[in-house]
């Protein structure tokens, strides 16, 4: 199969920082620990959104409002396949429909794969570095990535300049 095409995504994204993982910007692991909508267990993802209205409504998601931390990235990453227009979609052999399937249901109830996790691997294994796609929880879009800061090309930075995250989960602990 022919790789899907892909650019070279740069810009600052933001994203929600769970309490547990602030010390960690940039992990994945929190994903891969049950997957996510583009990203199956074990495999870690690194999420974050265009916009940081976006960025809070993906973290709250059906949730509500829950305590987090919001950080800025500078991202400057080349091989990510852009599945936000239908044209980019059939280019990488998906159906634009698949990407706003109820993937907790079908993951968690029906106890099948999401269409979504299959995407991502394929797109994956091909060596997509990740996917730039639509927000389901508000107007905006979100960079997935399955390899960041792994090989030249592929370099993305929390902003932290004067040194607010933490250093380790124990600042979390009463």
């Amino acid at each position: 199969m022919t790789p899907p095409p892909t650019f070279t995504c740069r810009g600052r994204f933001w994203r929600m920082l769970a309490p547990k993982w602030a010390h960690r910007p940039l992990s994945g692991a929190g994903a891969a620990i049950r997957g996510a909508r583009h990203n199956e267990p074990a495999m870690p993802a690194l999420y974050m959104s265009a916009e940081f209205a976006t960025a809070v409504a993906e973290y709250e998601q059906d949730l509500g409002i829950r305590p987090g931390t919001l950080c800025a990235y500078d991202v400057d990453v080349a091989g990510v396949v852009d599945l936000s227009d239908d044209a980019a979609c059939a280019a990488a052999g998906v159906d634009p429909g698949h990407l706003r399937c109820p993937w907790r249901r079908i993951a968690f109830v029906d106890k099948a794969r999401p269409p979504t996790w299959d995407i991502a691997r394929r797109l994956r294994d091909s060596g997509a570095a990740g996917v730039l796609v639509p927000s389901v929880q508000a107007a905006g879009s979100n960079l997935v990535l399955w390899r960041w800061n792994d090989a030249p090309g592929r370099r993305v930075a929390a902003l932290d300049p004067i040194g607010d995250l933490p250093k380790d989960q124990s600042s979390w602990r009463r």
